[in-house]
């Protein structure tokens, strides 16, 4: 069993992963911002609701000392909360690159983290990617052009977590950043792209959540950087060449 602490528990793929990781006995502190999602939280694994631990909390609102007390006892940290486009370009870059700077140095900080996937998107880069058609190219100036406050706060986000983990002396660390294309609330298909993915398409939820968990379980080598998008490798499969392979998408 692995205590994991779930940041924005209350979101679709957060909740794929809740129901994953508690059907693999490890225990999950889900924070959420209302307590009235408390229930459906808890309700992901009814076999075993004392798996899952609903924690009230705002993200955005706290503080440094906030972010280390929710550390404690945890190994893994999920990132997959995000402003969601709601409160205007103010609130996306508090919650989607300062918040999630504050937790990444609190987990760095905290003796017991020694995993920390952020759950990151597509678009989060610099420049298009190498091995990117032109399909995904235009594809990534459109995502820029129209909602380039997000792409920002996540790039800014996934840089500070590739840096600071560099700078870091702790013994045990490994930072996933997994991006997502498109999401879709489809039913999952088991079969992805992973690694050095295509931009254009789309991949159902469920299949992130999944993917992620597997990496979580997987990795233990200095860290991955993945893309993801809908495909046809088994998840298991297309997880095992990426770690062996050391696949990375970051340039």
């Amino acid at each position: 069993m692995v205590r994991v602490l779930l940041l924005g528990g209350h979101g679709k793929v957060a909740l794929h992963m809740t129901k994953l990781l508690a059907a693999h006995d490890h225990k999950i502190s889900s924070v959420i911002r209302n307590p009235d999602h408390a229930i459906e939280i808890s309700d992901q694994y009814p076999e075993n609701r004392s798996l899952i631990e609903p924690v009230v909390a705002s993200i955005e609102e706290t503080d440094e000392e906030g972010a280390k007390e929710l550390m404690k006892g945890v190994e893994w940290v999920i990132w997959s909360a995000g402003a969601g486009g709601k409160g205007g370009p103010e609130r996306t870059k508090a919650v989607d690159e300062i918040a999630a700077k504050r937790f990444i140095k609190a987990a760095l900080l905290a003796p017991s983290v020694t995993k920390f996937l952020m759950i990151s998107a597509s678009s989060s880069r610099r420049s298009p990617a190498s091995y990117w058609t032109d399909s995904d190219r235009v594809a990534f100036k459109k995502t820029w052009d129209s909602i380039g406050v997000y792409s920002e706060a996540k790039t800014v986000a996934d840089e500070y977590l590739y840096n600071e983990s560099r700078k870091s002396s702790k013994p045990i660390w490994v930072d996933i950043c997994l991006r997502p294309g498109s999401l879709s609330d489809s039913h999952g298909t088991g079969k992805v792209d992973l690694g050095k993915a295509k931009l254009v398409g789309s991949v159902p939820r469920e299949d992130v959540a999944a993917v992620a968990v597997e990496l979580l379980e997987k990795e233990t080598g200095g860290g991955l950087w993945v893309d993801l998008i809908g495909g046809s490798e088994p998840i298991s499969s297309a997880v095992e060449r990426v770690v062996s392979q050391r696949i990375t998408s970051r340039e």
